[in-house]
């Protein structure tokens, strides 16, 4: 784990789930910011500014897809890494077309999901700092 504590922006309708990936990854030692939902979805990561962004596909009120692609657009804010997560296996290719970095189906195994965020995160302190 690094020195610093990576933030992680958890997003995704489900109350169980959001609560049991934030729980955990806070005692992992993470910042985690969990949302249900979002209004102005790239301002909120602007203001945030999180080290990694797990996203639902299928949010009640917004396609999941559709955010990442904002995200992915967005010059200052494309380079954090999007985790994109969904019950459809069959999701998986348009979730990375939109532009997630990797894709997980539901359930997961926790390690799996803990290993994948380790990846996009070990490497941040060696990166230029953020400024967003």
């Amino acid at each position: 784990m690094p020195t610093t504590q990576a933030h992680i922006l958890v997003v995704d309708d489900n109350e169980e789930i959001l609560s049991t990936i934030s729980i955990i990854l806070t005692r992992k030692l993470y910042k985690v910011t969990a949302m249900r939902r979002v209004e102005d979805f790239a301002e909120a990561v602007k203001k945030l500014a999180p080290d990694l962004i797990l996203l639902d596909k299928n949010l009640g009120w917004a396609d999941g897809c559709e955010l990442c692609k904002t995200i992915k657009q967005h010059s200052l804010l494309a380079p954090i890494p999007v985790i994109m997560f969904s019950a459809y296996y069959k999701k998986r290719e348009e979730c990375l077309d939109a532009g997630a970095n990797e894709f997980i189906e539901k359930p997961f195994e926790m390690l799996a999901l803990l290993q994948t965020i380790e990846r996009f995160t070990e490497n941040r302190n060696q990166l230029e700092p953020k400024t967003i």
